[in-house]
């Protein structure tokens, strides 16, 4: 079981993709409240990617960590620079202001809260690259730790690994939902920055999935391929009943055990049979980032558009639009990454 999940990512690809198509349809959501439940649901999608990491840092020692840290680092600064050149080229064609936009988002404040939290000043979604950056910077100090240090508490954290982060990831679970979805619940939403960022929605999953590596051949002795499926369409089921009675969160209690059970059926199925279902899962493991990162690009023109010919009220075209985004960003998506393979090559 053990070699076969690690040997096989179908099932991981596949769950990539789904989880890509969640986070557009999150940004450029269905009109009423499909488009409210749709969101609701999506909110398990970047957190999924925090899963793949985690899952895969697992026996990962330093140098290995410190590589992938390295790649994050860059894809951060990369798109923070995409969408700088993107807002000051709009700026410009606009006749705005330039001096204005950058006092506004570029500040010695906006810099520090991104620094801080994660949050970027050009693009929100951005949070995500500097989350999983943090995380593996965590991991990065906890491998170190664990193996350099010859202290009475690393030998206490070197024997109970599994159980000080899982305790770590509740605790901070705990303070999200508390500071997150309660919080907002009683009228005052903070979950941007201060809730939605690495230290509580990064590393816990992050770190839940690090275990779920460590320990997975005891989890499916427990759990059949059938109760994980029943206990999956219970756990989706009252998502969309939270989610339809408070639309606000960027996480619910749900949430975290619809993304638990979504990952351990990913890495369950092992393989994938049909071979469309492997060609999307493929897409979004060679693709996706580079999807994540530049669909806010096509959003935003595409809104233009909608606007500019008038037919943003269009029903028709308000449901097809989180479709014709997920094609637009994939095409967009090939060029970044055939330019990376071009630079490779030399």
């Amino acid at each position: 079981m053990n070699e076969q999940i690690r040997q096989s990512n179908e099932g991981i690809n596949l769950l990539k993709f789904i989880a890509i198509v969640l986070v557009i349809m999150a940004h450029e959501a269905f009109p009423g409240k499909i488009g409210l439940i749709v969101n609701g649901i999506a909110q398990m999608s970047v957190l999924v990617f925090f899963m793949v990491s985690g899952y895969y840092s697992y026996g990962a020692n330093v140098s290995k960590l410190q590589k992938r840290a390295l790649r994050i680092l860059k894809l951060t600064l990369l798109a923070n620079f995409i969408y700088f050149c993107w807002d000051i080229v709009v700026e410009v064609l606009f006749g705005r202001d330039v001096s204005a936009w950058f006092g506004e988002n570029c500040s010695l404040k906006r810099v520090l809260v991104f620094l801080i939290t994660n949050e970027s000043s050009l693009r929100g979604h951005l949070w995500f690259l500097g989350g999983l950056l943090y995380s593996y910077l965590f991991f990065m100090f906890f491998v170190f730790y664990m193996e350099k240090r010859k202290s009475r508490v690393a030998e206490i954290i070197r024997k109970n690994q599994m159980m000080c982060l899982l305790i770590v990831s509740a605790i901070l679970l705990v303070l999200n939902i508390a500071g997150g979805e309660i919080l907002t619940l009683c009228g005052k939403n903070i979950q941007i920055p201060y809730i939605r960022n690495w230290l509580f929605m990064g590393i816990p999953f992050f770190c839940m999935a690090y275990c779920i590596h460590a320990h997975e051949e005891e989890i499916y002795r427990l759990l059949s391929l059938r109760l994980l499926w029943i206990l999956m369409v219970v756990s989706v089921l009252l998502n969309v009943i939270e989610v339809w009675f408070m639309p606000q969160s960027c996480l619910y209690i749900t949430t975290i055990f619809v993304n638990i059970l979504t990952f351990l059926l990913a890495l369950k199925a092992g393989k994938v049979r049909s071979s469309v279902l492997v060609w999307l899962g493929n897409l979004a493991d060679k693709y996706g980032l580079w999807v994540y990162i530049l669909q806010i690009i096509v959003i935003k023109n595409l809104r233009w558009f909608y606007v500019r010919y008038g037919v943003d009220d269009n029903i028709i075209v308000q449901y097809l639009s989180p479709f014709i985004v997920i094609v637009l960003s994939f095409v967009l998506s090939v060029i970044p990454v055939w330019i990376a393979g071009v630079i490779k090559r030399r």
